[in-house]
């Protein structure tokens, strides 16, 4: 590669970005050339004008090639100013300074749109810078120059010849002296001369050529002529031109040049002829060949250079390595691709046959060795075969090598062998590959087709002819029929997706051979070759018949009823968000429906699971029958799970919403025979119904709604309908709030328990309290259980709350014991709280907690109703707690409606009056009787009596007379904090001391 690019025409002007480069060349070349001038006009002339050696015009030639002809501006005005300074004439030094200009930048604008390569080292550029660069561009200076002398009368018409001649001569004369050192001036050449300690061999050889060319010169007489130094310097050029390039023995030549020139202007050397000018005229003749017998040698040595450089490089384009064997001396030598491709430098590698053999895998090498034998052979020229080398990274890679018999002795034994190595590492992979696939081609677990262009078939692996029933024979040079009707179809999906995606996908019926229905699914993709043009198609087959199948029966079962083949919960989903998201015709409503079966557990239990199935398969292809379509869509029922169903039917008024509903119950009501012997079962249901758009809600919400308004039309007796109600909903959404509050209050501890005193009012004792859970509401204040209890009754948060007061009032009793008051302390449970199956592990775990032992002191009151709800169960508990010393009390005693066996069979302790008998008992004499009545009973189960609301002595006066002496109510102690229960018991001094007043 050339190291100054002369490919490339410049522009007659710098571009502005090389503005400021431009201009320091320029003004670089205007001294140079200037200087120069000066120095040729100091050399031996023709006339007062010509000399026979003018370097500047080498300089202008070079300039022009290596930075292009943009430059002229700069040449123009120094050659004008040399003129000037000559004592020409302005408009002679004018005319002459263009065309010391026109010469050269014609020379170089050809030789660089021939191509000209500035290190010379072709012999066609030999040739072309002879021509365009030393012969033809100073005809133009030469011609130019005499004819504006001779027109200026400054030379006379006999002298036009030899003015021309050395004119042209010392043009000339500077292009090979001057302008091949520059053009040939760059950092590679300099490199070529000083790397790897070249330096030395090159000063050397450059001072002996000038130093022997001097020597020559310096003799003064004619004996010069005939020294071998005046022929030493040409061999010393070419030596140096050989070892170390052009540049430097032109630059060689160059100061031998001047050398000669100064001798000769002396009067001494070989080519003194007495005067000047016809001495340097021959002296011009030693300097052309002193210049051009490098050049010749250094643009032989190229092309052979170049020559092996292409040889080389086509090997490396090969990604061959080439070694030579040399047997004789046990020595091989190998190219740098060679070591290039194992990553080692020759230092490392070794030059002898054993470092090849040392780098063969042990594994191969007998196979190597016994590949290589037939060499020995005279009728054997080559041979091949495959080994793994080592890297020089520590892989192992294999290698394809080509032994050659290059040269063997008298007796045919080989004496040099050429050996070539190609890395078949790709190769090897893709063979091993190529053998995968293959197997993988025959042993697919599904069908695979090779066609070409055309759908043809070239290759079918045998998995497809099982799947197709067809042979290979059958198959090959054929269409398949499902490729063909798929090409063929109406819109050309197939091609169509090929030519835009490069690949198809899908699903397809077909018949095999033996006319059976299969379901293929077919993956066809497209080879193209290097131009792009579709070369094969590769089609997998996967006969999923029995898996479509499958996934049909699963998506049967994933969004239908197994029993009744109603779409389930899944599907209704789909069917309503499809509903929702239709548009829907004007004034069409949409009536979502929740359906329950009425007492459906007891048709199970009284008939039997199969009897209760039948029933309804029954009910469900009722309501489909019932089922109308629309032209904005057909009804739809779906079985969501149990005696669950949801319907949804359009409708165009809220009244035919009713209607329609009515007429589900309807046919639900309607009696069915189950095959049972005897008679027809009948059933009713109950029905929540919430209409869309008037219910702007999602699906989801529609669904809670009408499940919402279902439960309500089932606490309304069961077998009707009821429609969502909004303010319904946000009465239930309150209550969900109030529930909140309440679970935050317990969170906070808002909650506190307040004690209200039980007497013996006979004889005046504190006989224990009754905790009363209060809320100490932040902005309502102190409020009664009244307040909130019927919130949260039938809710998990009344056990939690339960708990709590629980664990509070045993901590208070047992608090109340360490400081030696002798009480004892009764909590009400509710019935939800009872019914918990852990009720009686958690109270012991409570009463555990306390050392002091406080379960006989502990009264848990129960209402009539809760402790009958489960007599037996009630009766296990009780039974349970007692046993750990804790007694029970029946509250509201004569409010519920036990019988008295069941009574009998519970194990109380205490009966509690109801305080609405006490209140009324002096003016009712039912409520007397009914007090009356109570306080016998208790005497007969062995139970004593305490009276509830005693508000006046007249009612204390008269429940001492019929035999109940225990007392409480607001007319004894109203409910306090604990800290207060001390006190006042200290302070209590009977019931003379209260303000009941009670005589004597």
């Amino acid at each position: 590669m050339s190291a100054v690019n002369l490919s490339s025409d410049a522009a007659l002007s710098p571009k502005p970005g090389l503005a400021r480069s431009w201009a320091w060349r320029a003004a670089a070349l205007l001294v140079a050339y200037y200087l120069t001038g000066r120095l040729g006009m100091a050399t031996p002339q023709i006339g007062n004008h010509i000399s026979l050696i003018w370097p500047p015009a080498g300089i202008a030639l070079v300039a022009f090639l290596r930075f292009g002809p943009g430059l002229w501006p700069a040449v123009g005005l120094a050659a004008l100013a040399v003129g000037l300074a000559t004592g020409l004439p302005v408009w002679v030094a004018a005319m002459l300074a263009v065309g010391n200009t026109a010469g050269p930048l014609a020379g170089a604008w050809w030789l660089r749109r021939q191509g000209l390569h500035a290190e010379l080292d072709r012999r066609r550029d030999l040739w072309l810078y002879a021509l365009f660069g030393v012969a033809a561009p100073w005809v133009v200076t030469a011609s130019n120059g005499t004819f504006w002398l001779l027109a200026a009368g400054l030379l006379p018409w006999h002298d036009a010849p030899t003015a021309w001649l050395a004119w042209w001569l010392g043009d000339a004369m500077a292009a090979v002296v001057v302008g091949v050192p520059l053009l040939t001036l760059s950092r590679p050449a300099l490199r070529a001369c000083v790397a790897d300690g070249r330096w030395l061999p090159t000063a050397l050889l450059a001072g002996a050529a000038v130093l022997s060319g001097w020597l020559a010169f310096a003799r003064p007489d004619d004996a010069a002529a005939l020294s071998p130094l005046i022929f030493l310097p040409h061999l010393l050029l070419c030596w140096l031109a050989v070892r170390s390039g052009v540049f430097v023995a032109s630059s060689a030549a160059l100061l031998l040049t001047g050398g000669a020139m100064l001798a000769t202007l002396n009067g001494q050397g070989p080519f003194f002829q007495g005067s000047a000018p016809a001495s340097v005229a021959l002296l011009s003749g030693y300097v052309f060949s002193l210049s051009a017998m490098p050049l010749l040698v250094t643009a032989l040595m190229g092309e052979l250079t170049g020559h092996e450089q292409r040889w080389q490089l086509a090997l490396d384009i090969s990604h061959i390595g080439v070694g030579a064997w040399d047997l004789r001396t046990q020595r091989v030598e190998f190219s740098p691709r060679w070591l290039t491709m194992l990553g080692y430098d020759r230092q490392h590698f070794g030059t002898s046959l054993q470092a090849f053999w040392s780098r063969v895998h042990p594994d191969d090498a007998p196979a190597l060795q016994q590949a290589f034998e037939p060499l020995r052979s005279a009728a054997t020229v080559n041979c091949r075969a495959e080994c793994r080398l080592l890297r020089a990274d520590g892989r192992w890679s294999w290698y394809e090598l080509h032994a050659l018999v290059a040269e063997r002795d008298g007796t045919g034994a080989p004496l040099r062998i050429v050996n070539t190595a190609r890395d078949i590492d790709d190769r090897r992979s893709a063979r091993a590959h190529q053998q995968l696939s293959d197997s993988l081609f025959r042993h697919l677990h599904e069908g695979l087709l090779i066609t070409d262009a055309q759908l043809r078939v070239l290759q079918a692996n045998p998995m497809y002819c099982e799947i197709t029933g067809r042979s290979r024979e059958q198959v090959v040079g054929s269409v398949p029929d499902m490729l063909r009707v798929l090409a063929s179809g109406p819109d050309d999906g197939l091609r169509a997706s090929l030519a835009r995606d490069g690949s198809w996908r899908g699903e397809l019926q077909d018949r095999r051979a033996d006319g059976t229905p299969c379901t293929l699914q077919l993956t066809v993709s497209v080879v193209r070759d290097d131009l792009g043009a579709v070369k094969n198609h590769v089609v997998a087959v996967s006969d999923i018949t029995l898996a479509r199948r499958q996934l049909e029966q699963l998506q049967r079962q994933a969004h239908f009823d197994e029993l009744t083949g109603l779409p389930n919960r899944v599907r209704l989903a789909q069917l309503l968000q499809a509903a929702l998201a239709a548009k829907p015709a004007d004034s069409a409503l949409l009536t979502v429906c929740y359906l329950d079966i009425d007492h459906f557990k007891a048709v199970n239990e009284l008939h039997g699971s199969e009897a209760g199935d039948r029933l309804l398969v029954e009910l469900a292809e009722r309501m489909r029958r019932s089922l109308r379509s629309w032209a904005g869509g057909d009804d739809v029922v779906a079985r969501i799970g149990g005696d669950e169903f949801v319907l949804l039917l359009r409708t165009a008024t809220l009244a035919e919403s009713r209607h329609a509903v009515e007429r589900v119950l309807r046919q639900i009501a309607l009696p069915c025979s189950l095959g049972l012997p005897g008679h027809a079962v009948s059933v009713t249901a109950s029905i929540g119904a919430t209409v869309y758009p008037l219910d702007r809600a999602d699906a989801e919400t529609l669904l809670r709604h009408a499940d919402h308004a279902m439960q309500g039309a089932k606490q309304a007796g069961r077998n009707g309908h009821l429609f969502f109600d909004a303010e319904h909903d946000r009465r239930a959404e309150a209550r969900f709030v109030a529930l909140g509050r309440v679970q935050e209050a317990l969170d906070r501890g808002e909650f506190c328990l307040h004690y209200q005193p039980k007497v013996d009012m006979r004889l005046g004792r504190v006989l224990g309290l009754e905790a009363l859970l209060r809320w100490n509401h932040p902005d309502d204040g102190l409020l009664p259980p009244a307040r909130f209890l019927p919130l949260i009754e039938h809710t998990g948060l009344s056990i939690q709350l339960g708990n709590w007061v629980l664990a509070q009032g045993i901590a208070q009793l047992a608090a109340w014991q360490r400081d030696g008051l002798d009480l004892t302390l009764s909590i009400n449970v509710s019935a939800r709280h009872l019914q918990e199956p852990a009720f009686a592990q958690q109270l012991a775990a409570l009463l555990a907690r306390h050392t002091t032992p406080v379960a006989h002191r502990l009264i848990i009151e129960v209402l009539e109703t809760t402790a009958l709800a489960d007599i037996d169960h009630s009766c296990e508990l009780m039974n349970a707690c007692r046993a750990m010393g804790v007694r029970f009390a029946l509250d509201d005693f004569g409010t519920g409606y036990s019988t008295l066996t069941y009574l009998r069979q519970l194990p109380l302790d205490m009966l509690k009056i109801d305080r609405s008998f006490v209140h009324t008992m002096l003016v009712d004499r039912q409520d007397q009787a009914i007090v009356e009545g109570v306080i016998g009973l208790a005497r007969t189960f062995g139970c004593s009596v305490v009276a509830e609301g005693v508000e006046t002595a007249e009612q204390a006066l008269r429940l001492i007379e019929v035999g109940c002496d225990i007392g409480q109510g607001h007319g004894i102690a109203p409910p306090m904090p604990a800290d207060e229960v001390a006190d006042w018991t200290a302070a209590f001094k009977g019931m003379r001391g209260l303000r009941l007043a009670l005589p004597g």
